[in-house]
């Protein structure tokens, strides 16, 4: 797969669907946490469950990074521009919405916490608006491997809160097969919360 996808000049693409977050809401109400961070976290964690997402193209080779950590974008109350975020993926849940809320909260610069790292999935939402899909600036690299997630804003559908989420990802290194392991692991990460 690799070396076919390598010999496009863009071998990124991108898969939208709709995950039901409904017990996510509940939690995330019953805990009293952010339910943005909370998703960047499920997001992350589900991510760090299959090996496709932690290879990356260094210097022209592939590696294999051991953790993916988190990379968001957030906007602080009264703000028109967004703000960059690299947090540690470690903790629980909780811990890690607790602890990242409060770094975000003390952040003044366009880019915070851990700073510029290959190791990540970058992370947006624009809870606004109802997407159905989203690309991403920055992606004329064939060799940029880092997975971009976007969603909007969750919405009544026959009872159940539904979010539709978007991935954009390097063919070089995740299939269509990973994604789907990807949004069925994270279904059922936020189901057994």
């Amino acid at each position: 797969m690799y070396y076919h996808f390598s010999r496009l000049r863009l071998p990124h693409y991108m898969v939208a669907t709709n995950i039901d977050v409904s017990r996510l809401l509940e939690y995330k109400r019953e805990h009293g946490l952010s339910f943005y961070l909370s998703l960047v976290y499920l997001v992350t964690k589900c991510m760090n469950g299959i090996e496709e997402f932690h290879l990356r193209v260094r210097d022209g080779q592939v590696v294999r990074y051991k953790q993916i950590e988190t990379n968001f974008t957030h906007r602080k109350p009264g703000e028109r521009v967004f703000l960059f975020h690299t947090a540690r993926f470690e903790g629980s849940l909780d811990e890690y919405v607790k602890k990242t809320s409060r770094e975000i909260a003390l952040q003044t610069s366009l880019f915070g916490g851990m700073g510029d790292l290959p190791n990540v999935a970058y992370c947006t939402c624009t809870p606004t608006l109802e997407l159905t899909a989203c690309t991403n600036p920055g992606m004329e690299d064939p060799n940029d491997a880092i997975p971009r997630v976007n969603w909007g804003k969750y919405v009544m559908r026959d009872g159940r809160w539904m979010l539709n989420m978007s991935i954009m990802a390097n063919h070089r290194f995740i299939d269509g097969y990973h994604l789907e392991q990807f949004f069925n692991s994270l279904q059922e990460e936020i189901n057994r919360l």
